[in-house]
């Protein structure tokens, strides 16, 4: 039994020891890395019994999974103690960021907060779509249901919410900045693909057309001036776009380390790639450090959405100036 006193006695190194201990304890079932995608000897184990047996009386052959399933199994490809170190370290950043910047952001102005509403089709297409989402995850091998936690399903369950929650103005223009960044995810899924775990009927078109909608939602909103990344108030466009990048960031780590990461291992489901790497060409991103880089590859696709979109309104106000003073 640990006690107050044998904790406080304990080196840093033994503390984060048992802290390993404790975060293993969620899932014994867990293999220490992820099964093969494809059955290589006919009696592939994807998890271990209860307690972490390893006879054949108490683990799951992969071949007894329900379609899809077996693509996301979840494992301890990291180590215990590394999942310890980086939730402590992703969270209280997160926390500390979103705390000191999101009360600094531009106020949007109330006289147009109708723009932010969205429109009747808009709404209607968005409940069509998360209900089929939600129609196949309930359907769908057990814990699929958890998949609505995936990226892009995040970004329609906001939409869900700004078409049908009464929310204040503010929260809508901070819903929406965070919106065009993370649509980055939508173009990245719909450019590398994993439809692996998609096996039920007309499941795969259904991923891309849904993906292709949530890019076809920002385009709209930016292209008929409802929403725009350009600061409201004294905030400069440097300024204003390094807070919304930067929240952007923190809210996705925050979400991802801090309650995605903690269900996947309970549930033993690879949501979001937070227990092991995603099949990527060449394996770009894999190792120890493979959390890292996926979130140097977010941090960079958000500021790469969030620039274009930014200098291309900056172009479209500049051109529109030039074209009212030959007006005038």
């Amino acid at each position: 039994m640990v006690t107050t006193t044998s904790i406080e006695n304990m080196s840093g190194k033994q503390l984060l020891s048992l802290a390993g201990e404790y975060a293993k304890s969620i899932n014994l079932s867990l293999l220490t890395s992820p099964p093969p995608t494809t059955e290589l000897s006919g009696h592939d184990v994807c998890y271990l019994g209860p307690n972490g047996e390893d006879d054949f009386r108490h683990v799951t052959y992969c071949k007894d999974l329900p379609d899809g399933q077996r693509a996301m199994v979840g494992s301890w490809y990291l180590h215990p103690e590394r999942h310890v170190v980086e939730y402590i370290i992703y969270v209280a950043i997160s926390c500390f960021l979103i705390r000191t910047i999101l009360p600094t952001v531009s106020q949007y102005p109330k006289s147009h907060a109708n723009n932010l509403h969205p429109p009747r089709v808009i709404k209607m297409i968005t409940l069509i779509i998360y209900s089929c989402q939600l129609t196949y995850k309930i359907n769908g091998y057990p814990g699929k249901l958890l998949f609505m936690g995936m990226p892009c399903n995040v970004l329609w369950t906001m939409w869900m919410i700004l078409c049908f929650v009464p929310l204040s103005t503010q929260t809508m223009h901070i819903m929406y900045q965070l919106i065009i960044p993370y649509t980055s995810l939508a173009v990245v899924a719909v450019a590398t693909p994993d439809t692996s775990d998609l096996a039920m009927w007309m499941e795969i078109p259904f991923f891309f057309f849904m993906h292709y909608a949530l890019i076809g939602y920002v385009i709209y909103f930016l292209r008929y001036g409802r929403i725009s990344v350009l600061p409201y108030g004294k905030d400069g466009i440097v300024s204003n776009f390094v807070k919304w990048w930067t929240l952007a960031c923190a809210y996705f780590g925050l979400f991802y380390f801090g309650v995605a990461t903690p269900l996947s291992l309970k549930l033993g489901l690879n949501l979001n790639y937070m227990l092991s790497p995603p099949p990527t060409p060449g394996d770009m991103v894999s190792g120890p450090n493979f959390r890292l880089q996926s979130t140097l590859c977010c941090a960079a696709a958000f500021f790469f959405v969030q620039f274009l979109v930014t200098a291309v309104e900056v172009f479209g106000r500049v051109v529109v100036r030039k074209e009212s003073k030959k007006s005038v």
